[in-house]
């Protein structure tokens, strides 16, 4: 479906409304769309990213429909397959077309298409494509994703087309009438599978765009942001230091020990006024990757995360090691992460938790193992720590907390 964002943009790109996970591992329970920007100046015509490949028939039908018969230049925000999948077939339509792209976007569409980077007209910082009373502003954002992540800012009509910034992952049922916590929803669930683990660059390029004052946002995924100041102000609140009073607990119990041990920290949590964030990860009825999406979304600006497994062969449960692996590469700002479990004779899942962790800057609460049942004695210990980590969370100054 094409929309009018104005008199000379389109979005013509391709929606999948279907789709299940994002590169196999993000969940998606309300689809994804392709976008791709057509720009129509007095003299020439830019398409700004071609769709993944297998939509690309209905970006050339959306071409058709608009009476598209030559395009002046292809320009690729971002070398990645769901942005650029259809470059060679639109090129096949369209050979007379120049690609445009940062010198990373030219390096890694030579290895990911076999595209010599000589075909490129490689843009920089500052750099204009003129379209004849429209102009296209090249803005790089490197690392908001990958190295070759770019911005085109578009004054005369102050629109940006941000690239993976500000995305989402949601295909409204009407294009045009997105529901608004939906869309904020999946907008928190995208930063914290994609921008999260930059969130240092994404900062700096968040506050670049809130000083651009642009009146629309276009980014590759979810619709156009035609307020902007929804979106910048989330990602504002996202990518500060500021965390809630909260805690996030992430376990698997197989024979109901570790199960007891969460039971009585989170009452005792509750009975502290701290909300507290259960999933079970051992969930029969959910696939472990909604789960593990779902917990790392709920790590945004969260005050603690507790992981809380059971010893087998020696280690963590695999789908709480598989956590932990997550947790190690989006790198989340909580303040605290704590380890919780049962073991039967022997454990080193202290060991290869705080492994599988390193890269995690949070301070390390005391580990709490307990070899079997957890006893009474066992259980007023548990009761003592979370006390003692609801008096930490309380303590962070109202300035550093969300709402504070």
């Amino acid at each position: 479906m094409i929309q009018k964002i104005s008199d000379r943009v389109f979005q013509v790109g391709a929606l999948d409304p279907r789709l299940p996970y994002f590169d196999a591992l993000m969940p998606t329970p309300y689809g994804t769309t392709y976008n791709s920007y057509l720009v129509r100046g007095e003299d020439k015509v830019a398409l700004i990213d071609p769709v993944q490949g297998d939509k690309f028939e209905q970006l050339l039908q959306n071409l058709k429909e608009l009476c598209i018969n030559e395009l002046d230049y292809i320009i690729c925000l971002h070398t990645e397959q769901d942005h650029a999948g259809a470059i060679l077939m639109l090129r096949d339509v369209f050979p007379n077309a120049q690609l445009v792209g940062t010198a990373r976007v030219a390096e890694l569409m030579e290895y990911h298409f076999h595209i010599p980077r000589e075909s490129f007209f490689v843009v920089a910082e500052g750099d204009t494509i003129e379209l004849g009373s429209m102009t296209l502003v090249c803005m790089p954002i490197p690392f908001a994703h990958w190295p070759d992540n770019t911005m085109f800012w578009m004054p005369e009509e102050r629109i940006l087309f941000s690239s993976d910034l500000f995305g989402s992952h949601y295909s409204p049922d009407i294009p045009n009438c997105p529901d608004e916590a939906i869309w904020l929803l999946e907008t928190r669930a995208y930063f914290s599978e994609i921008m999260m683990p930059t969130r240092n660059h994404v900062a700096r390029y968040v506050a670049k765009v809130r000083a651009l004052d642009p009146k629309s946002i276009c980014a590759s995924h979810g619709p156009v942001w035609y307020n902007p100041s929804i979106v910048l102000n989330e990602y504002e609140l996202m990518v500060s230091d500021k965390v809630r009073r909260d805690v996030v607990i992430a376990y698997v119990s197989m024979h109901g020990s570790t199960e007891r041990m969460i039971d009585v920290v989170a009452d005792e949590l509750c009975a502290a006024g701290i909300r507290v964030a259960l999933y079970d990860l051992g969930d029969p009825n959910r696939d472990l990757r909604t789960l593990v999406g779902s917990v790392v979304t709920e790590t945004v600006n969260a005050g603690s995360l507790l992981l809380a497994s059971p010893t087998v062969l020696g280690g963590p449960h695999p789908a709480v090691a598989a956590m932990a692996l997550l947790v190690n590469a989006f790198n989340p700002s909580i303040r605290y992460l704590g380890l919780l479990g049962s073991y039967g004779w022997g454990t080193q899942i202290e060991k290869q938790v705080n492994g599988l962790t390193a890269r995690v800057k949070a301070e390390r609460l005391d580990s709490v193992l307990v070899r079997g049942l957890p006893t009474k004695e066992d259980e007023a210990s548990l009761r003592q720590y979370a006390r003692d980590l609801a008096e930490r969370l309380k303590s962070i100054p109202d300035e550093d907390v969300i709402g504070g």
